[in-house]
C-alpha cells in the first residue's frame, strides 16, 4: 500500500512536472515511501499504546529515539514488517522497564553514561554501506551532547519510571552501536536497496 501510494504520487509529478528527471522522481518515490511508512507505523505504535494506555511514555520515549538515533546510529531493517516487529518489540521493552523495574544504584548510571559516552565517541555515527554518511564529525558532536542533555537529566528527575525510561531507551541505542561495530554488518532498508539499483 505504502509503495503503491508513493508511486501513484511519483507518477503524478511525472505527468505534470516535465522539469523532473528521472533520476529526480526515484528520489522522490524513495522519500515519500520512508515518510509515509514512518508515518504508518508511528500511527501503530501510537494505536497500541493507546490501547495500553500508556501513551505519554510511548512518546516521550519516542522524542528520547528521535534525538538520539540519528546522531548516533542503529540497525536497520531490511523490510518494512520487520522494522515495524523490532520496533515494537523496542517500545514494548522500554515500557516493561520502565513500569516494573526499581532504580539501580547510582553508581551503576555514572557507570554506564561514562561508557555511553565513549562508545559514542568512538563509533559515532555508525556507517552505512549504503547510505554514506556525511558531517561525520557533527553527527558525533551532536550525539555526545544528546547523551549529555539525557543523562543530565536523568540525574536531576526523581520520577523513576521516566528515569527508567531514558536509562533503558539509551541502553537499547548504545547495544545496537556496538553489535554493528562487532558485526561489521550494515543492515539496509528494502526500499533503498531498490532506489540504489535503479540508479546504480
Amino acid at each position: 500500500m505504502i509503495k503503491y501510494i508513493a508511486n501513484l504520487i511519483s507518477e503524478y509529478l511525472e505527468t505534470n512536472n516535465s522539469s523532473l528527471t528521472k533520476y529526480d522522481l526515484l528520489k522522490i518515490q524513495y522519500s515519500l515511501q520512508v515518510i509515509l511508512g514512518e508515518l504508518f507505523k508511528f500511527t501503530i505504535l501510537l494505536l497500541i499504546f493507546f490501547s495500553l494506555n500508556e501513551v505519554p511514555l510511548f512518546l516521550f520515549s519516542f522524542v528520547i529515539l528521535l534525538s538520539i538515533r540519528p546522531f548516533l546510529g542503529g540497525i536497520h531493517c531490511k523490510t518494512f514488517n520487520s522494522c515495524l516487529i523490532f520496533s515494537i518489540i523496542h517500545f514494548m521493552i522500554v515500557l516493561s522497564f520502565s513500569k516494573i523495574c526499581s532504580k539501580l544504584d547510582i553508581q551503576v548510571y555514572i557507570v554506564f553514561f561514562i561508557i555511553s559516552f565513549i562508545v559514542a565517541l568512538a563509533f559515532a555515527p555508525c556507517r552505512n554501506e549504503k547510505r554514506p554518511l556525511k558531517n561525520k564529525v557533527i553527527l558525533k558532536i551532536l550525539s555526545l551532547i544528546s547523551l549529555i542533555f539525557w543523562g543530565a537529566l536523568f540525574f536531576k528527575l526523581s520520577n523513576i519510571q521516566i528515569c527508567n525510561c531514558i536509562f533503558v531507551s539509551i541502553l537499547l541505542q548504545i547495544i545496537q552501536v556496538i553489535i554493528i561495530n562487532m558485526k561489521g554488518d550494515f543492515f539496509n532498508a528494502k526500499t533503498y536497496k531498490l532506489f540504489i539499483r535503479h540508479t546504480d
